[in-house]
């Protein structure tokens, strides 16, 4: 028997070697390749050299005309809309070429959908954000602001931004009880401007623009406000406003609404 144990146990150790190397279950030993994806800079270029944006509500507050001006470098966007519907969040998508549509741009953006002369209108929108990509220049960029959606009646004439720093205070008869108002960052310069923004620009529209008496716009900031001056965009010219400055905030009535920006 021992003379058959040289044989029988290398061929048992190959017959393991085999099973090890060729069983089914073994996993693969080549590495799994993997994928970083590069993350989307936001807000990268210069405020001077971004397009100017804006929002306008319809006058039931179910849609809002998005304005492109001032656009350079660029052939197309890509715009993305996020809105947030009660509880839900919902979106609006869409591209615009810059060679079919000559600026300024114009795009209604409903909070909805509509097939066939039917509307559905979702309920509750307080607000949300606009992404847009723009492409077919030197380098392609991306810009995104963020918006209020807000009612005269509910806010009792006090309409604010996103971010809290911007303030309009019409006061509580400064204007129609079913007024919407959309606040937001307008990604650029509605025009050239001498020395360094040190807040917004912030615009307040509605789907009228009325005058308005005893109102007051105050924006607040971080840096220091000596000096500097509170501009108005009333959609033609650029205004400097006869502005106070107290408390971190810069402050100044206001007869219209429109877009304002704080420059030192």
């Amino acid at each position: 028997m021992k003379k058959y144990l040289k044989f029988i146990i290398p061929g048992l150790l190959l017959l393991v070697i085999f099973g090890w190397l060729f069983w089914p279950g073994k996993k693969s030993e080549t590495p799994t390749p993997t994928t970083t994806k590069k993350l989307e800079e936001i807000n990268k270029i210069a405020l001077a050299d971004r397009p100017f944006v804006t929002l306008t509500p319809r006058a039931d507050g179910k849609e809002v005309t998005v304005t492109i001006d001032r656009v350079e470098n660029a052939d197309s966007v890509e715009y993305e809309m996020e809105y947030q519907a009660a509880e839900l969040i919902q979106g609006v998508f869409g591209t615009i070429n810059f060679k079919d549509e000559p600026l300024p741009v114009e795009k209604s953006l409903l909070f909805g959908s509509c097939s066939k002369d039917k509307c559905r209108y979702d309920e509750g929108v307080t607000g949300g954000s606009l992404t847009m990509r723009f492409d077919g220049g030197k380098e392609a960029y991306a810009l995104k602001s963020e918006f209020n959606l807000q009612n005269m009646f509910d806010r009792e004439g006090v309409f604010t931004s996103k971010d809290s720093r911007a303030t309009l205070n019409v006061g509580r008869t400064g204007l129609p009880n079913n007024t919407f108002v959309v606040i937001t960052g307008t990604m650029g310069l509605p025009a050239d401007v001498d020395g360094e923004v040190l807040v917004g620009p912030y615009s307040f529209l509605a789907a009228t623009s009325p005058t308005l008496k005893s109102a007051q716009l105050s924006i607040q900031s971080k840096d220091d406000l000596i000096g500097a001056k509170l501009m108005f965009w009333d959609g033609k010219t650029l205004t400097d406003l006869k502005a106070e400055i107290a408390g971190g905030k810069i402050s100044a009535p206001v007869t219209g609404l429109g877009t304002f920006v704080v420059v030192k």
